[in-house]
């Protein structure tokens, strides 16, 4: 073959290999969470990462066709880790709250928490003012939303104990050192109440308060962030459309938690 043609073969090569890594080449979402917190982020026995927030960041990469890449970062090393670079967004049921709005950009609503008393299975307490006047309700610390509404509304009739995490609540519940423990409904009824349904029970109205809770919890990105904003904007539209956010909410809670 002559010289020039084959450098034309070689040079038309080039050009297909280059143009089929441009066509195979995809964006990386670098996604955060906390692996110690289940049901949402937590770790297998074995070390993989998975929860409701991985699933859901997996369907959010798939329908807009780019990699993920979910790191396991503790919660205290968070918003470093976003404001570094490390991570492009946090999706780890960060609340849409005024502050954060101000701060950071925010897409969602894709969770609109509710909050709920668990029980111990035996107790005559269903959540209303007279089977609770008198009794210990105990909370997590650290949420002020939450402080707030138990004392608006709690504490004029019962004790509102704050406890540092929801498990040492439970224990108490459990020995009766408190009667009830009033929290994030979707943490407790997967944690407790669907794993031991002889054990706990939830009982009283769901509660969904946009005045002291926001509107919802959403992914947290850097501030003026417009290119993942828009993109994870049009992939939670996608998933909640074609059905997959209510597949892999029905079972983690058994229940819808953007439309509750």
């Amino acid at each position: 073959m002559e010289p020039h043609k084959l450098l034309i073969l070689f040079s038309m090569a080039g050009a297909l290999t280059l143009a089929t890594q441009v066509a195979d080449a995809k964006d990386t979402l670098k996604v955060g969470m906390d692996p110690l917190y289940e049901p949402f982020s937590f770790q297998t026995p074995d070390g993989k990462l998975t929860g409701f927030d991985y699933e859901i960041s997996s369907a959010l990469c798939a329908a807009i066709d780019v990699t993920c890449d979910i790191q396991a970062i503790p919660y205290e090393g968070s918003i470093s880790a976003l404001r570094s670079g490390q991570i492009d967004a946090l999706i780890n049921t960060y609340a849409m709250t005024q502050e954060r709005l101000e701060k950071f950009t925010m897409v969602g609503p894709y969770i609109r928490p509710t909050f709920r008393f668990i029980v111990r299975a035996d107790s005559a307490i269903d959540g209303t003012e007279s089977t609770l006047k008198g009794k210990t309700i105990a909370i997590e610390k650290g949420g002020t939303a939450l402080a707030k509404y138990t004392k608006d509304n709690f504490s004029k009739y019962a004790t509102v104990q704050p406890y540092d995490q929801v498990n040492q609540a439970i224990l108490d519940l459990n020995s009766g050192r408190v009667d009830a423990v009033f929290g994030d409904e979707n943490q407790l009824f997967y944690a407790y109440a669907k794993k031991q349904p002889d054990t706990y029970k939830m009982v009283g109205e769901s509660v969904r308060d946009p005045a002291y809770f926001g509107e919802g919890e959403g992914f947290m990105l850097r501030r003026g962030d417009d290119k993942w904003a828009e993109t994870l904007r049009t992939a939670l539209d996608d998933i909640v459309k074609s059905g997959k956010y209510d597949e892999i909410s029905i079972k983690y809670f058994g229940r819808n938690i953007l439309d509750n």
